[in-house]
């Protein structure tokens, strides 16, 4: 999933509705969204969840099933190359962003369909 992607799917899940994007005279935003009955226009008006740990933070609280998310989390962490610890708690913004999508069914890496 690129990181738009994943941005988006996470924000839906956290009540975020896509919505159809007015269009202004200077410009035709790509992409808008409802929330609590307001309308946010552009990409910019969702948290960028994958680069900010505030927002995973916030989405996390969305989650029910907090040990399936845990385990997920774990995996992520010790799985990827780059990291220098195999703790959770150390988990950056975008491992925390996988695992969340992994926990609620929505993601999509290489090979899955």
């Amino acid at each position: 999933m690129t990181p738009e992607q994943q941005r988006i799917t996470i924000a839906e899940a956290c009540g975020w509705e896509p919505c159809e994007p007015r269009i202004f005279s200077w410009q035709k935003l790509s992409h808008a969204f409802k929330k609590d009955g307001a309308y946010y226009g552009g990409l910019n008006s969702i948290p960028d969840y994958s680069n900010d740990l505030n927002a995973m933070h916030e989405a996390e609280k969305m989650l029910t099933d907090l040990d399936l998310y845990r385990r997920f989390l774990y995996l992520v962490v010790l799985e990827d190359p780059s990291n220098t610890s195999n703790e959770p708690a150390w988990a950056t913004a975008t491992q925390r962003a996988e695992a969340f999508l992994r926990t609620i069914g929505k993601w999509k890496g290489e090979g899955d369909e």
